[in-house]
């Protein structure tokens, strides 16, 4: 199977300067014979949720390909619920680069946009979104909305897209600092994206809509904080792509029918499974590297290591207020706690740390990303001092010709043998 969707990531490649419809229909073919794989084929191991959440994550990402006028591009820390009041689908860039990747053709997008003149010290999650859309591969969205959170590349993504595609485009300024007048200005914006929508579809922005998604969402929330808990005590089964899936339910598709599903089962799946710590409990922080096989192979099939959750999954659990909805989702977005000081991620990482029992945090340092990578040093003080051991790893999360596999393999596996002698 390796081999033949290295091939097929080959023949998307081949297609993209010449004939980027193409390519386009290929990776459609592709991505649709994938999700019915995922369904009717799934993997032994896999519990129900998960293959739930492979197949969801699989309609969510092929959906702007076919049906673009009713998309719109978005980071990963979007407030999605105002899109899915509105029913706009958002394509989200982590995700859509993620896909190409697991289809072996993310790196001729990220060749085709730094030949253009991209540099290449860019996040290759935009790289690869950008060579997509400038390639003509991607497909032009309704319009983008963006948050200015963490990635410095939001800026010139989104813009340099815009301007690409000719659409309207909304930014959501976060501040680093978070107080009554911060909440005020970022609830303020959130009343302009509202009417940014209104304005850009030709349709009056259902506000009781939005009360539906807020108590889905705070439904959902609720059942995730049960799971954390059975996650406390348990080794519940769990692997790299699983836990890149689960992001797209606890941010994009947060507030949806799809993503209430996914928790109801994911807590009644750890449910059915006995207490149980024993082996090396890893918190991981930050993107994950699901598609590197030799770092995934650690932790899966495996009783000695176990993987328990990315520090994304868990970055802003915030109950919503139905009747004031913009102004709670402005309250989620500060509360995010990847935003402001690196100190302040990394106590928060220190305390799930503890709460979840976790043996270790592997910190991982994902290329491009400037604020996690400054903020290394200080993360890894800052867990250690409050007595969890730090692997601070290098590596790619999307483009898997920019990584030293072996090196990335002997230290992760020699962080968790001392782990081992420590117990």
């Amino acid at each position: 199977m390796s081999y033949a969707v290295k091939k097929f990531g080959q023949i998307v490649g081949s297609n993209i300067e010449k004939y980027p419809n193409r390519a386009l229909k290929l990776l459609k073919l592709g991505y649709a014979f994938s999700g019915l794989q995922m369904k009717y084929l799934p993997q032994n191991n896999l519990l129900p949720n998960q293959i739930y959440s492979s197949v969801i994550c699989n309609r969510l990402i092929r959906y702007p390909l076919s049906n673009p006028e009713n998309s719109a591009v978005v980071n990963l820390f979007f407030p999605c619920e105002l899109l899915h009041a509105a029913g706009i689908i958002p394509e989200f860039v982590e995700g859509f680069s993620g896909y190409l990747n697991g289809a072996r053709c993310e790196r001729y997008f990220i060749d085709f946009i730094e030949n253009a003149g991209m540099p290449k010290t860019m996040c290759s999650y935009h790289k690869a979104l950008l060579g997509a859309a400038f390639s003509g591969v991607l497909p032009r969205p309704r319009f983008i909305m963006f948050t200015t959170m963490v990635c410095d590349a939001n800026m010139i993504t989104f813009r340099a897209l815009a301007d690409y595609w000719q659409i309207p485009i909304f930014t959501v300024d976060i501040p680093n600092s978070s107080d009554e007048g911060t909440v005020s200005y970022v609830e303020d914006q959130l009343k302009e994206a509202v009417s940014f929508i209104e304005e850009n579809t030709g349709k009056k922005f259902d506000f009781e809509k939005l009360k539906e998604v807020v108590r889905r969402e705070n439904r959902s929330m609720k059942l995730y904080k049960e799971f954390l808990r059975e996650l406390s005590v348990k080794n519940i089964p769990n692997d790299f792509t699983s836990e890149m899936y689960k992001l797209f339910f606890t941010h994009i598709l947060n507030g949806t029918e799809e993503a209430e599903k996914y928790f109801e089962m994911l807590l009644n799946d750890a449910k059915k499974i006995n207490e149980n710590r024993s082996g090396i409990r890893i918190l991981w922080c930050h993107t994950i590297p699901y598609w590197q096989r030799s770092v995934r192979e650690i932790f899966e099939d495996n009783n000695r290591y176990h993987l328990l959750c990315s520090d994304l999954n868990f970055d802003s659990i915030t109950e919503l207020d139905e009747n004031r909805p913009l102004r709670s989702l402005a309250i989620k977005l500060l509360n995010n706690h990847v935003r402001g000081p690196a100190k302040r991620r990394a106590g928060k990482i220190l305390d799930m740390a503890k709460y979840l029992n976790a043996h270790g945090v592997v910190y991982f340092n994902h290329w491009g990303c400037k604020k996690t990578l400054g903020g290394a040093g200080i993360s890894k003080k800052t867990i250690e001092d409050g007595g969890i051991p730090v692997l601070v790893l290098d590596g790619d999360g999307c483009d898997r010709e920019n990584i030293n596999d072996g090196q990335m393999k002997t230290r992760l596996q020699a962080f968790l043998e001392i782990l081992e002698g420590k117990q």
